[in-house]
């Protein structure tokens, strides 16, 4: 497996508990299992926005239930998400493609439940001693791999699919604003990442008539330099430009900005083309003018928090 060359990737120091490893595997087995069983139910695979949206709907035609967008998409891993799937949104599921309800799915494994007791596990185990057998072979195998795998794991990586890299395209401005769980939307061309202070999700348009927005579109613009000279100059004086300019480049310069970006308009590009990760080019930037620079071309989105590491690079 090729390495990532940006330092976004998290590295755990310490192996996974055998309980982590066994819970978490088998429970994401059987989700993994339920995806797929819906995808087959519904004829399509579920990759897209929207299909996302088009899987809530046929929930509620089917179920005459509701199941947002943002939680599929955590289901099918489209969005990152530290939580486990609940109960109620399970069950739905897994009546979507003829059973009973998520154990029922599970053809009653006690081990793929959400919220069971210990009281619930050793009653079914009473009533089928086979499945306590294979259940305790199981274990027998799930030990050996755990004590295998502690020697060797020492990293919990991330999937592919939530590892933004330069040159993905994004049709709209929710289709990447969706996947930081970004709802505010009012000035969607630069937008907080929730919850990470100093995170800005920008969309930049590339000669942008009043902000400009130059460097090399070739090279997916590893500088951005952005300036503020309206196209339309009527009203504004010389140094009510200047004025603003300077606020600017204080304002970026006190809070040391991280910019996720998304471009619009590269040539040959009508859609949004994530570019990386960008701060301020203190060197280079001044209170005419701001040069952004590249610092990562891939954005983990399961550990945001690793921008920091980056903040102050040179």
């Amino acid at each position: 497996m090729a390495q990532i060359s940006d330092p976004l990737r998290v590295f755990r120091t310490t192996p996974m508990t055998e309980q982590e490893i066994s819970s978490s595997n088998e429970l994401q087995q059987h989700i993994a299992a339920l995806r797929e069983a819906i995808e087959t139910s519904v004829g399509k695979r579920i990759q897209t926005p929207k299909d996302f949206d088009y899987l809530s709907q046929v929930i509620e035609e089917r179920q005459g239930e509701h199941v947002s967008v943002s939680t599929l998409k955590r289901i099918w891993g489209y969005v990152p998400s530290s939580s486990m799937p609940r109960r109620s949104t399970l069950n739905i599921l897994a009546q979507l493609v003829g059973n009973r309800d998520w154990d029922d799915f599970c053809n009653k494994d006690f081990s793929c439940s959400t919220d069971e007791n210990a009281q619930t596990v050793i009653e079914r185990e009473v009533k089928d001693p086979s499945r306590k057998r294979a259940t305790t072979i199981t274990a027998i195998l799930l030990v050996g791999i755990v004590i295998a795998l502690s020697f060797i794991i020492r990293a919990r990586t991330t999937p592919a699919s939530l590892i933004l890299h330069a040159g993905q395209t994004f049709a709209t401005v929710d289709d990447y604003l969706d996947i930081f769980d970004a709802h505010d939307r009012q000035t969607p061309w630069s937008v907080p990442v929730p919850n990470h202070p100093g995170l800005i999700i920008w969309g930049p348009r590339y000669h942008h008539p009043d902000w400009h927005n130059e460097g090399n579109a070739d090279s997916l613009m590893p500088t951005i330099t952005e300036y503020w000279q309206p196209a339309d100059t009527t009203g504004f004086t010389p140094a009510a430009i200047a004025i603003r300019n300077a606020d600017n480049y204080l304002r970026v310069t006190s809070f040391a900005e991280l910019r996720i970006t998304f471009m619009v308009g590269l040539p040959g590009k009508p859609s949004y083309t994530f570019l990386g990760v960008y701060c301020l080019d203190e060197s280079c930037s001044d209170t005419a003018r701001l040069v952004w620079k590249r610092i990562a071309t891939e954005c983990d989105l399961n550990h945001l928090d690793l921008l920091n590491q980056l903040r102050y690079k040179p």
